[in-house]
């Protein structure tokens, strides 16, 4: 066995503690090579971009950028009087900067300001009582909702038992307002309207078929208000609503004093009732659909009756008017309950205070009037017309 001197100990020792150096390097850079990695390069790399983008103002000169694109857009198409496009933009400018109080806030007060200098004097001044109820923003929202059309002698405006959702505003010329009166057969004339009269509200602020025609007796100029531009405006400038309906009412009462005293517009005279019945709706394929309405008769002829129902929504009317529904009700006779069925047409639909809606139904096939008659013999009613 060969021993070793300290010397050589000695220098094992060194070589042993150069090893281990040399080891711990290799793993420390194996190690160093596995967090630095091209993938942690890249994590990293985004990481310190992401910090660093969050730092520079490079988003905030893009968003001023933005807003001043968008403001001088806004300018240039209100010097075209193109409100529509300006008011796109103006609601682009909303959306896309929201903190641009100024900048939203002075282009609406722009395109309002420039809505009432382009407004024409002369179109304003056939319905200055109107327009005197409404502030600038208001009356300038209704003046560019309006459309304008011509109609030619003896074309109808509208006729009876329609509906077309407009509310008209006569500029020119004169229409002939009138019904069919189903007694004695034949058209019976109620009024001539003329410049500065409106026509169609009995229609336009209710769900209902119109009860009269309008036919053109001359040329004439007419305005219109289409119920989607209205519901528009009234969404952003609510007191509109109660103003103009207010006017309207006033414009009716001329009209209801130049009409005939007794204008029969019905076929079948109506009575008054009281019974309970059940309405059901059919689907466009003539099936009866499962949901079942609860509703109050109020008056019966024989061409149809009139009901009231509670808690129904608009957009449950509007899907109602003009459907097929399926109406059933009882009432007593002496000792003995008869059923009343009949299939009709919803016609008209009117909403009343205390949460109440008035409907009214077209049979799609008659009743006998001597029924009529029995029915009411015993729901104790009086006839009325």
């Amino acid at each position: 066995m060969k021993l070793q001197s300290p010397h050589d100990q000695n220098q094992l020792s060194g070589k042993r503690a150069a090893t281990r150096s040399l080891t711990e390097k290799i793993k420390n850079i194996i190690h160093l090579h596995e967090v630095v990695s091209p993938d942690n390069q890249l994590r990293k790399k985004k990481k310190t971009s992401i910090l660093h983008r969050s730092d520079e103002p490079e988003p905030e000169k893009n968003n001023a950028a933005t807003v001043k694109l968008l403001f001088d857009r806004i300018v240039h198409n209100l010097n075209q009087n193109n409100f529509a496009k300006a008011e796109q933009l103006r609601e682009k400018l909303i959306v896309e900067a929201p903190t641009a109080v100024r900048e939203i806030v002075r282009s609406g007060e722009i395109i309002e300001q420039k809505k009432n200098a382009c407004m024409d004097p002369k179109k304003i001044r056939l319905w200055a009582d109107l327009f005197n109820r409404f502030n600038n923003s208001e009356a300038a929202a209704f003046y560019f909702a309006l459309k304008d059309f011509v109609v030619k002698p003896n074309q109808p405006v509208f006729q009876q038992g329609n509906c077309d959702n407009r509310l008209y505003f006569i500029r020119s010329g004169s229409l002939k307002l009138k019904y069919f009166d189903y007694d004695v057969r034949k058209n019976v004339s109620i009024t001539i309207l003329r410049k500065g009269d409106i026509a169609g509200a009995e229609t336009f602020f209710t769900l209902t078929n119109h009860t009269t025609n309008l036919i053109a007796a001359e040329e004439s100029e007419i305005s219109y208000l289409e119920k989607s531009a209205y519901q528009k405006i009234v969404a952003e400038n609510h007191a509109i609503e109660s103003k103009l309906c207010k006017y309207c009412e006033t414009k009716q009462i001329n009209y209801d004093q130049i009409k005939p005293e007794t204008p029969y517009r019905r076929a079948h005279k109506r009575y008054k009732t009281d019974l309970i019945g059940q309405v059901q709706r059919f689907d466009k394929n003539g099936n009866l659909l499962e949901a079942i309405s609860e509703a109050k008769i109020i008056d019966l002829s024989a061409g149809g009756l009139g009901y009231r129902v509670r808690n129904l929504k608009i957009g449950e009317a509007a899907y109602l008017h003009n459907s097929r529904i399926y109406i059933s009700a009882s009432y007593q006779k002496y000792s003995l309950s008869y059923e009343l069925k009949k299939s009709a047409k919803v016609v008209s639909l009117k909403f009343l205070p205390f949460g109440e809606c008035s409907v009214h139904v077209q049979f799609e096939e008659p009743i006998d009037e001597d029924r009529v008659i029995d029915i009411a013999q015993h729901t104790d009613v009086t006839a009325y017309i």
